[in-house]
């Protein structure tokens, strides 16, 4: 799939009228302003998951992710969103959990 170290991230977005969105991503960098979507994973604010996704399947997603996102090192220019890292044994669990509420993503 990709050959470059992936990204993990925890996004937490404030969305006006919509209220906040939580994201846990793998990213793949394609140059210092974007990577790939490789896979995310949608919570609530309960930090339930209620969707996810791969590039080319999505299951119970508020909406389908855009396949190049900004890189995490540019979230500083976006006063809207919170973000962490995650390790990849840290985003593995959670994608476990993911693909045993939507099979169709694994």
């Amino acid at each position: 799939m990709f050959h470059v170290k992936q990204i993990h991230v925890r996004i937490e977005m404030t969305v006006p009228g919509a209220g906040s969105v939580i994201h846990v991503a793998e990213l793949a960098p394609l140059d210092e302003q974007t990577c790939a979507m490789v896979r995310i994973i949608e919570l609530d604010p309960s930090e339930t998951i209620r969707g996810a996704a791969t590039q080319d399947t999505a299951a119970g997603m508020a909406q389908a992710p855009n396949p190049v996102v900004p890189h995490p090192d540019t979230y500083a220019d976006f006063p809207d969103i919170e973000h962490s890292h995650l390790t990849p044994e840290e985003f593995e669990g959670l994608w476990a959990e993911a693909v045993a509420t939507f099979p169709e993503i694994g």
